[in-house]
């Protein structure tokens, strides 16, 4: 089915690229800000007087098409600049660039983000799309510091599995369907402190693209959602230092600014470059060196360590005006280590994290064609050892080392070109080329229990079409085309979606994709707390993950400054992996059992994006099912336990997030989060058995003294229902003449007790609920110089 639907759309694709007529005239170029040389996203671009129009996207380029021979004015708009008028004499077949550098005005930034939220809702077809801006992911209030994962989650239809965890769970799906981008690097586990903070330092984001279904044929490799996210360029106009004389005519500061919170502290600085800009930030928490002083205070050994640090960078260097490379890279590590025990000693290491560098070229020939070409390598790496020295009963040590290692590197080879046929036609097609070697190997001493280690490839090829049939249809048709080294087949991903605008402010939109990915990360439904990701290719013996997605809602503008979102959407699995409950270990194949499974539900957001109150509430109901065969029966029964919700299930979900700009001093921030608990697979009673649990090992006085748990239907029982209310407060300060914010943060403040998980005491009787965060008041201080 599958297959002939592909062939239909390529067929479509192919019929309407023929049909676009060659245009007249053209005018393209970049928009930039003139005091920092930053791209300007989304702003309006006009031909006075005409239906022509378009508008900048994520880079500032704008492309006018289909201009007949004549004199205009043309004319750049966006709210929080000034306009730009530039007369304009076209003779036929003219191709003309045009770059504008546009000041500021006293507008307010958020007034900018209506302008650009408004672009979007016109031009974008992508139906399940949100933009988060710098000024949306601080608006919230934050764990210690603000945290794009975190501010995500505060989003209909995504969720988080527990307080501890910043990982994304989109309508229903697992977080290692998620594609995270970086400036268009892949990043495999953007998490701190074992998944409580994302790696991604806000302050350098520029914005962030969250496309949480029906994604185009651009994207692959994931099936549930895509989060793109772009990081500042860098000033490249002031020069603090040099001010363009001598050295600084080729490298300068042009602005620091940082953040220090009782977890971390972080910094940011950038300036120009000759021809370009950089821009590099660093964070580092410093819980041991607060430990260190703690326990050289104390005179005492410090047994244990842990910290994490991060770093991003950005190069931009202009070639000539259609040329410009770009170099992005992302450094980021945790550590851990402790040392327990006397008569057994425990030595405790462990580490890991993401290293990944890029170079693009873009390239603009004329204005039919934006080619963007790029290289990356992004290294993800997990590493634990454990030494434990034992003493045995005549005083003989000896040592058992388990070592678990898991890796990925990665090689990116892409290609995306931009083909601006004519105002009803952009096609954009590219390919993308992906080198793996992944391992992961476990040890104990000499002792091999588990060591995989594989080189798949992954080409992937797409074309998609957006097409302007009328002015106010818009219809972006699509296919992805991908082979997998390990598998014989050739994967087909056909995709198509629309946008109807009914009039000004309501928009009718909706969308179809079949999705593949070839990796995948180990998912345990008994596993309480994720701490890190294990990563693995699928093998020749199992089929790829594969998911459908259908998708139809209304957006609607409701005045000047509220935007409105209602979206249903169904989610067939076609295949989906879990671990197999009954695999034999003497068997390589059978570590992973092949099932089926849904998802579907609805989601409202009602969002304000300017004045002194700006934030959003958001509504979403889910409903999730999957399937296994887990006997091998040929039978799927619910009362096996064959049937259930997974542990990413939530019926239920309210959030409201606003900040309120009380004056120019002071600023209030606050979340509410109400949702349905998260399923749990109950203790039912308990039995007297022979070993202990996880032991091979019998004591002959009481060969019947364990208690081991009988265990209930798969995720039959929920945990009470999750309820949290956080607070802030933001003053901006000028302490020795220099720009700050103190910042003042309550999570949980009515101190509400939520449940993580049931300890079952067996012996006593007695079950005692742990919960996640209590109240817990932070505070932190920006700076700007």
């Amino acid at each position: 089915m599958n297959y002939k639907f592909s062939l239909k759309l390529l067929f479509i694709l192919g019929v309407s690229v023929l049909m676009a007529r060659d245009e007249v005239s053209r005018i393209s170029g970049f928009l930039t800000d003139f005091d920092t040389g930053e791209p300007i996203m989304y702003a309006n671009i006009v031909l006075i007087d005409t239906q022509i129009g378009t508008a900048s996207d994520n880079a500032g380029y704008y492309v006018l098409t289909n201009i007949q021979p004549n004199s205009y004015t043309l004319k750049v708009m966006m709210m929080g600049y000034e306009s730009i008028e530039k007369k304009v004499i076209l003779n036929p077949n003219d191709d003309i660039r045009f770059d504008f550098e546009l000041n500021t005005t006293v507008i307010q930034s958020d007034e900018i983000t209506v302008s650009a939220e408004r672009q979007r809702f016109q031009n974008k077809v992508e139906v399940s799309r949100i933009n988060l801006s710098i000024r949306d992911i601080k608006s919230a209030p934050a764990f210690a510091e603000t945290d794009l994962f975190r501010t995500l989650q505060l989003l209909p239809g995504v969720s988080s599995s527990s307080d501890f965890s910043s990982s994304l769970v989109v309508r229903g799906g697992s977080p290692d369907e998620n594609l995270i981008y970086l400036d268009g690097i892949e990043v495999y586990n953007p998490y701190h402190l074992g998944g409580v903070f994302s790696t991604f330092n806000a302050e350098a984001i520029s914005d962030a693209e969250f496309l949480i279904g029906g994604f185009p044929a651009q994207y692959g490799n994931r099936i549930s959602s895509v989060l793109n996210i772009t990081t500042k360029e860098g000033n490249s106009k002031k020069g603090l230092l040099f001010k363009k004389q001598g050295f600084g005519k080729y490298w300068d500061v042009s602005n620091v600014q940082g953040d220090v919170s009782i977890l971390s502290s972080k910094i940011l600085a950038e300036g120009p470059i000759k021809n370009g800009s950089w821009m590099w930030s660093i964070r580092r928490t410093y819980l041991d060196q607060v430990a260190k002083m703690y326990y050289w205070a104390k005179d005492e050994p410090m047994n244990w360590k842990y910290y994490f640090w991060d770093s991003q960078g950005k190069l931009t260097y202009d070639i000539s005006p259609k040329s410009r490379l770009t170099f992005s890279s992302f450094y980021g590590r945790d550590a851990i280590g402790f040392k327990i025990g006397e008569s057994t000693e425990v030595d405790f290491n462990w580490d890991w994290g993401n290293i990944t560098n890029s170079l693009q070229w873009r390239y603009v020939p004329n204005s039919k064609f934006l080619s963007t070409l790029s290289i990356s390598n992004t290294n993800y790496e997990f590493d634990l050892n454990v030494m434990a020295t034992v003493q045995d009963s005549v005083d003989e040590s000896f040592q058992v080392n388990n070592v678990i290692f898991n890796e990925i590197n990665d090689w990116t080879l892409k290609e995306k070109l931009d083909w601006f046929i004519s105002s009803k036609h952009t096609v954009t097609a590219g390919f993308e080329l992906k080198k793996l070697q992944m391992d992961f190997k476990q040890n104990i001493n000499d002792l091999v229990l588990f060591n995989q280690s594989q080189s798949p490839d992954i080409f992937s090829a797409f074309i998609q079409d957006k097409w302007h049939p009328t002015s106010r249809l818009m219809i972006q048709p699509g296919i992805r085309i991908s082979k997998y080294s390990l598998h014989e087949d050739l994967y087909y991903e056909p995709r198509i979606g629309f946008k109807y605008l009914i009039n000004e402010d309501l928009a009718l939109k909706g969308a179809y994709g079949s999705y593949k990915q070839f990796l995948f990360t180990v998912n345990d439904e008994d596993e309480i707390l994720n701490i890190v990701d294990f990563w693995q290719p699928i093998l020749e013996n199992n089929s790829a993950k594969s998911l459908q997605q259908f998708i139809l809602g209304f957006e609607q503008w409701v005045g000047k400054n509220w935007y409105m979102s209602l979206e249903g959407f169904y989610k067939p699995y076609d295949n989906t992996l879990t671990l197999n409950p009954n695999n034999n270990p003497s068997l390589d194949n059978d570590d992973y059992i092949e099932g089926e499974g849904t998802a579907y539900g609805f989601e409202i957001l009602l969002k304000k994006n300017s004045g002194p109150l700006t934030g959003w509430i958001g509504y979403s109901y889910l409903n999730t099912e999957q399937r296994y065969d887990f006997n091998s029966d040929g039978k799927i029964k619910e009362e096996s336990g064959e049937i259930y919700s997974p542990k990413y299930d939530q019926p239920n979900g309210v959030n409201v997030v606003f900040n309120y700009k009380y004056n120019d001093k002071n600023s209030f921030g606050f979340t509410l989060s109400n949702s349905s608990g998260k399923p749990y697979t109950p203790t039912v009673g308990y039995t007297y058995t022979e070993n202990s649990p996880g032991s091979f090992i019998v004591s002959t006085d009481n060969p019947y003294s364990n208690l081991v748990e009988i265990k209930g239907p798969r995720n039959s029982a929920r945990y009470p229902n999750y309820f949290r209310i956080d607070l802030s407060w933001k003053r901006n300060i000028k302490p020795f003449g220099i720009d700050g914010k103190f910042k003042f943060q309550v999570i949980n403040i009515t101190n509400n007790f939520n449940t993580f998980l049931y300890s079952w005491d067996l012996e006593n009787d007695k079950v005692t609920a742990v919960g996640m965060f209590p109240i817990l008041p932070t505070f932190g201080v920006e700076f700007d110089l």
